[in-house]
């Protein structure tokens, strides 16, 4: 708690704003909006592999958060709480701080991908703010912090290994395990979120396989792909938040297919539409 002091001493109301903003950055919604623009825009390959890597950082980081079951440090001291929307975001326990976790995980990673000074000193420093303004906002320990750090560097690596290591299994293989391994991990290994986390992660396997993505083709294309995408992703959400029964969306199999509907939305539906419109080039090819 002594850390959490320290750091609150230079605290003003505009940098209780500023850590606000600064940590919304490691929110899931700002890591989905960038993993679609990136994929649909910027990247493609690129973009999948940082999409399959964070949805499983995030699932490891949920799996930890129930085996250590740690309080938050406002919980224990309700005044070390800068904002009530720090307070209002930060749900579940304290250890591994998912905003470190996935902020290392995704700009780490994007950094390594895109070999780019610039980049990677950008993400440095996105990683670094968001990292501390969890401890300044009074929402972590550092020891929460350094914990995910550690769990989005170990998963950073994983993703680099597998890429270097170019193993691509056959096509049937790949679709069958990229659908029936999510949904085994997420049956098996319940969390409070895994059928949005293991729903994502399969369209994110199999989606690029059945309609293959460019990003080579004009911008104002890429750009339009990428403004459908989130439409798409989002008329989904709502969508089946007003018309699914509870029951569905409870059920571990319908949370499940609607999550991988929703990113199917993304990595196929949107590509499918750019391709067919001219906005982005057709392929053929396999992923």
């Amino acid at each position: 708690m002594e850390t959490i002091q320290l750091f609150q001493s230079i605290a003003t109301p505009w940098l209780d704003t500023l850590m606000t903003w600064i940590t919304d950055l490691g929110s899931e919604e700002a890591y989905i909006a960038l993993m679609v623009t990136t994929y649909l825009a910027i990247d493609a390959r690129a973009g999948r592999t940082i999409g399959i890597t964070l949805m499983l950082s995030f699932m490891l980081n949920q799996v930890a958060k129930g085996w250590f079951d740690t309080p938050r440090p406002f919980e224990i001291d309700p005044a070390l709480v800068r904002t009530e929307r720090a307070a209002a975001g930060a749900l579940g326990p304290g250890f591994p701080s998912g905003h470190a976790q996935s902020s290392l995980t995704f700009w780490g990673l994007a950094a390594l991908l895109a070999r780019r000074t610039w980049f990677t000193v950008v993400a440095l420093l996105v990683v670094v703010l968001v990292a501390f303004s969890r401890v300044y906002l009074g929402v972590h320990v550092p020891l929460d912090v350094l914990g995910g750090l550690a769990l989005g560097a170990l998963m950073v690596a994983v993703a680099i290994a597998a890429v270097r290591a170019e193993f691509m299994p056959p096509a049937w293989l790949l679709l069958v395990v990229g659908v029936a391994g999510p949904l085994v991990l997420h049956l098996l290994v319940p969390t409070p979120e895994s059928d949005l986390l293991m729903g994502a992660l399969a369209a994110l396997v199999v989606g690029p396989m059945i309609v293959p993505h460019r990003t080579d083709g004009p911008l104002w294309g890429r750009i339009a792909v990428a403004a459908i995408g989130l439409l798409l992703a989002f008329t989904v959400l709502v969508a089946s938040s007003q018309l699914l029964p509870e029951a569905v969306k409870r059920d571990p199999i319908g949370g499940f297919l609607r999550y991988f509907a929703l990113a199917a939305s993304v990595t196929v539906v949107a590509p499918f539409v750019g391709a067919a419109l001219g906005l982005v080039p057709a392929r053929r090819s396999r992923a």
